[in-house]
């Protein structure tokens, strides 16, 4: 990568959880804002010693500016002495890929306070662990930024009078846990699959990490559950689609116009197998429903061919299971290709697009595209300009300009 600047982002979402995880793990939750304006310090220093070129060993050089930047920081609040210096060389000098990866899933398990709810649990972890800034998270939630703010600064607050970390090894504790920890990684997983991202609204490599992590924690006797087979399946069977998501102009492209021969066959075959082994407990989640409709679309070998009437049946489950604005929109986009165009308006039109759908792309480019399947070309037009007004990439944006273009808009 020759770019200073495409490299310090690349840096940042890969180094970011593993220098504020060793740094909390280090300093405790009290220090949780030094960590971050450590890090952030130690990536604006990159940026402006990197003009000219990148250095032969960027991780290297991030890794001990960050340390510099955490003993100055120190130094100025008269916490830092040769001890500190020692134990931050020892803590640097262990970040190899396998311990940055389980120092991050402890954190994942030690941030999910069992005081603090699901959602500011999932909130942390994104903003700590993931990098992702108030604003990527609350596109994740489908939610405004102030409402990000609030759980923040009360996650913070809970952790700076617990002073310390928890180590979690108890199972109970775990069980109660992993539900935060695997909905942050679903949701880091989506927002490398289509994230909101101005640059570039895909990021395999944090498609990757997600997929990562969840089959760490396989690794892992303690920890290992079939749901966690069910998210790893999800990851692998949408990842498997990752190179067809754009065409060469960087358009995003829906699923009916991709190349399904160009879908990465042995991330199926991944995919499926932890599909398998999903089905080892007595308990169907939400990731295990999720998964199994991923399957169905990765092993049909054609839009038309596709097992709709399984597919809707899954949906009717997760509707029950995990009702969400996002499960209905798929549902109802399911059942307009197993029931027709007028079955699918009518769920759609069930949904109030008055609070999180207003603000939601999706929801308006898929009534728009069921306009157009009716032969309604001026209600289409009015519904995808209303979805570009809300794209958060030229990817996005360019799609639905193509589909307007289409309508003759």
């Amino acid at each position: 990568m020759t770019d200073p600047s495409a490299a310090i982002e690349d840096l940042f979402r890969r180094e970011w959880a593993s220098l504020i995880a060793m740094l909390a793990r280090r300093f405790g939750p009290s220090h949780l804002d030094l960590a971050e304006d450590v890090v952030q310090e130690a990536l604006e220093r990159a940026m402006s010693a990197w003009r000219l070129g990148l250095p032969t060993h960027p991780k290297a050089w991030i890794v001990q500016t960050a340390k510099r930047c955490a003993i100055d920081r120190l130094r100025h609040l008269q916490r830092a002495d040769r001890l500190t210096e020692a134990a931050l060389d020892v803590a640097l000098a262990n970040l190899s890929p396998e311990e940055d990866a389980s120092n991050q899933l402890a954190m994942m398990f030690s941030l999910c306070d069992e005081d603090l709810g699901g959602e500011t649990h999932v909130t942390l972890i994104l903003r700590f662990l993931c990098g992702f800034g108030p604003r990527e998270i609350a596109h994740a939630f489908i939610v405004d930024t102030a409402t990000i703010d609030r759980r923040l600064h009360r996650g913070k607050e809970r952790l700076r009078a617990l002073g310390t970390l928890a180590d979690v090894s108890d199972s109970a504790v775990i069980a109660r846990r992993l539900p935060s920890v695997l909905c942050a990684l679903y949701l880091m997983f989506n927002e490398g699959y289509q994230g909101s991202d101005h640059e570039q609204p895909i990021h395999p490599a944090l498609c990757r990490y997600a997929l990562h992590l969840a089959e760490l924690l396989l690794d892992d006797a303690a920890i290992s559950r079939p749901e966690i087979h069910a998210l790893a399946a999800l990851f692998c069977l949408h990842a498997a689609r990752l190179s067809t998501r754009l065409d060469d102009h960087g358009v995003f492209l829906r699923l009916a116009e991709q190349d399904r021969t160009r879908w990465d066959q042995q991330l199926i075959s991944r995919g499926v197998l932890h599909l398998s082994q999903s089905a080892a407990g007595d308990q169907m989640t939400r990731w295990h429903l999720e998964a199994a409709i991923a399957a169905e679309h990765a092993l049909a070998p054609s839009l038309a061919e596709t097992n709709w009437s399984r597919i809707v049946a899954l949906y009717e489950e997760l509707r029950r299971e995990s009702p969400s604005p996002v499960v209905e929109i798929g549902y109802a986009m399911a059942v307009a290709e197993l029931r027709g165009v007028a079955a699918g308006r009518a769920a759609l039109d069930q949904l109030d697009p008055s609070r999180q759908l207003a603000r939601y792309p999706f929801f308006w480019a898929a009534r728009a595209e069921l306009e157009v399947r009716a032969g309604n070309p001026a209600a289409a037009r009015e519904l995808y300009t209303q979805a570009r007004a809300l794209a958060r990439n030229s990817a996005e944006r360019d799609a639905y300009d193509r589909q307007l273009e289409l309508l003759g808009a």
